[in-house]
């Protein structure tokens, strides 16, 4: 067992290090920070709104990714503008890629919604201990040494378009791919577009009562080297308080969570992933929580946000 899991730490090592390009960091609960995977997001409720997810992937396995992410976005006064931040540390194995990207968007108002354009444009630093990783020929050239804060520049675009009760959204969250230059040089951009991801969502809220409201999301990416990728969601929510939910990504997890709202401005949240892949056997499922708040808050009577 001991050696069966090491031999598939090693491969997600691998491949987290030679991979070409930047990944967008995993969240089970993106349906409410959407800044990460877009940044037409920036400013959408209408308040300064900070979110704060960490993320255990894989509980158990050696190696596996523990995730942080921070976001902060809010619309500019009372112009069509918003802007965002978005600050990440990812660690897999020996690797450990930290990132920090800014976002603009630019909304413009229709009769029954907002259509929002976003760029955005950061950095990420990759440092990796190559020493680390066991290898049955020690000699190996490609991981020698270490990476020592290998910095990578990259950009974001999107649109975005919602009302009060549905919303469809189009972004590529990395534009550009960098691939490693095994000579120890670091990274550079490259040409091929094999791990670019771009990205299709949407969601509506049905109204079933009183108290109760539906909300179904879609999420679909793909990926020239690995297909297509899908998730689907849905939430029932209390009171506008309590929101529960079952998501499933195509091949990978079956995902509960859970949020609590105390007071509007107040967004506690939970998601537990029960793994599906292969690797299911190896680890105990992945946790995930998140805090979110909403300053200057205007409480919205009629108009409560879902998205």
């Amino acid at each position: 067992m001991r050696s069966i899991r090491h031999i598939l730490f090693i491969a997600v090592t691998g491949c987290a290090l030679l991979a070409n390009g930047q990944h967008t960091p995993l969240t089970s609960q993106y349906l409410f920070n959407g800044l990460l995977i877009n940044p037409a997001y920036a400013g959408s409720r209408d308040a300064l709104t900070a979110n704060i997810t960490h993320r255990q992937q894989w509980v158990g396995f050696d190696g596996a990714p523990v995730t942080q992410v921070m976001s902060l976005h809010s619309p500019v006064g009372r112009t069509k503008m918003g802007l965002g931040m978005v600050l990440y540390n990812d660690h897999i194995g020996v690797s450990n890629e930290t990132g920090l990207f800014g976002n603009f968007a630019y909304r413009i108002r229709f009769p029954h919604g907002k259509l929002s354009f976003g760029i955005g444009g950061g950095f990420s630093v990759l440092r990796a201990d190559w020493s680390q990783v066991a290898l049955q020929d020690n000699n190996d050239g490609s991981f020698a040494g270490t990476t020592s804060a290998a910095l990578r520049p990259n950009f974001s675009g999107g649109a975005y378009y919602y009302t009060k009760t549905w919303y469809v959204g189009a972004s590529m969250p990395f534009a550009l791919v960098h691939s490693y230059d095994l000579s120890g040089n670091g990274y550079d951009l490259t040409q091929e577009r094999f791990d670019m991801q771009p990205m299709l969502t949407g969601g509506y809220v049905i109204q079933m009562n009183d108290d109760i409201k539906l909300k179904p999301t879609a999420l679909a990416r793909y990926r020239l080297d690995s297909g297509p990728q899908g998730d689907l969601s849905c939430n029932a929510i209390y009171k506008d308080k309590i929101w529960a939910g079952l998501s499933y990504r195509t091949g990978d997890a079956l995902i509960g969570m859970v949020e609590v709202l105390p007071t509007p401005q107040w967004r506690f949240g939970y998601a537990y992933d029960l793994g599906l892949s292969a690797i299911r056997p190896y680890h105990n499922g992945s946790h995930e929580l998140m805090l979110q708040y909403e300053f200057g808050y205007r409480i919205r009577v009629r108009d409560p946000r879902y998205f």
